[in-house]
């Protein structure tokens, strides 16, 4: 299967730069809405092992393949409906918070990064987020008080969650959550220049717990609503410091399923210097002389489209980059120079290849 299309959903999560919501798109488009927090501390801080290693790397479950029509398909995801118009948000099975844990941390164990808990105590703000994108049929970090199904919870939720749909239609297509992760990672759908705030958020070293809430109804006039919210920081109880983390996440990492890629989605790459905390040397890891290489082993491949920041979206700081001419199958080599990490020039270097 290839990688997420843009089908007819909104996407949005706690990440990127720019300010305010994008503009609505044309039928059938996607847009993007950055998140507004800074970056979140975790706590407590135990003293992490300094030599990472890496954990064995399992390949995701098969992407599931909805049976029946729109309707059957989003009502098996509730043990109580959803009534939309009258703000009640439904039942999800439990089957769906846990598909979502397991497929995001087979994801997570492909970057060599640790597994997350679920956080059960925070179900309800990302249930209630998801509800009022349903209701509204947008999407907003920041949504305002006189959004039908307001509740400051849900206003919570939408404020430290990753989101998807928010867009009423009759022809909304069906998403599993394995294509809302798809969506998330590629990010080619997002609208705001040289974002990957989804990706960050899910990539995050930190992460630690993640929460999730999904509503979808057909509403009696026949169109279609579904929206989607996983939490992703600011849990009850907080989160503990994970050990044993690897010295940098790239995306995409060794064998990668290729319907978590796409040919045009921008690579990037985030350096580990701090195992403590976000923050710290991580925040002034600096990329302004670094190099990249990327390499099929035979020629050299073009890289464009570079850019860089130290923003507080899970770990402040990221490089991305387009590389021109990627195929499936083949095996590339990156090599990444010059990267300033505590004032000395570091060299990286890692492959990838992009698998069925």
């Amino acid at each position: 299967m290839g990688a997420v299309s843009a089908l007819s959903l909104l996407l949005a999560g706690c990440g990127g730069g720019g300010g305010g919501d994008a503009a609505t798109p044309a039928s059938g488009g996607v847009q993007v809405a950055p998140a507004p927090s800074p970056t979140p501390s975790p706590s407590p801080t135990p003293a992490p092992s300094p030599s990472p290693s890496p954990t064995p790397t399992p390949t995701p479950g098969p992407a599931p393949t909805p049976t029946g029509g729109w309707a059957a398909s989003a009502a098996a995801l509730f043990t109580t409906q959803p009534d939309v118009p009258d703000c009640r948000p439904g039942t999800l099975t439990q089957s769906v918070r846990d598909d979502v844990l397991v497929r995001l941390n087979a994801i997570r164990a492909l970057h060599r990064l640790p597994a997350v808990t679920y956080s059960s105590a925070d179900d309800e703000a990302a249930t209630q987020a998801a509800l009022m994108m349903a209701a509204n049929g947008q999407l907003s970090h920041t949504p305002p008080s006189t959004w039908k199904c307001y509740t400051t919870l849900g206003a919570n939720g939408a404020g430290t969650s990753n989101l998807y749909g928010g867009l009423i239609s009759p022809y909304l297509a069906y998403y599993t959550e394995d294509m809302y992760l798809g969506g998330w990672l590629t990010e080619t759908s997002n609208l705001i220049a040289n974002n990957v705030g989804h990706r960050r958020w899910m990539l995050d070293p930190f992460l630690g717990k993640i929460s999730y809430g999904r509503v979808a109804q057909v509403l009696a006039d026949g169109s279609r609503t579904d929206a989607a919210a996983m939490k992703v920081v600011s849990f009850t109880g907080g989160v503990a410091v994970p050990g044993n983390l690897p010295p940098f996440v790239a995306y995409p990492y060794g064998d990668y399923p290729a319907r978590y890629f796409d040919t045009s989605s921008l690579l990037s790459f985030t350096v580990i210097a701090d195992t403590t905390q976000r923050g710290g040397a991580n925040a002034t890891v600096d990329f302004s002389k670094a190099a990249i290489a990327v390499s099929d082993g035979t020629s050299a491949l073009t890289v464009s489209n570079v850019s860089y920041d130290n923003v507080g979206y899970a770990v402040p700081n990221n490089l991305q980059f387009n590389v021109a001419g990627l195929k499936a199958g083949v095996t590339y080599s990156v090599k990444i120079t010059g990267v300033g990490v505590r004032g000395v020039a570091t060299d990286y270097s890692y492959t990838f290849r992009i698998v069925s």
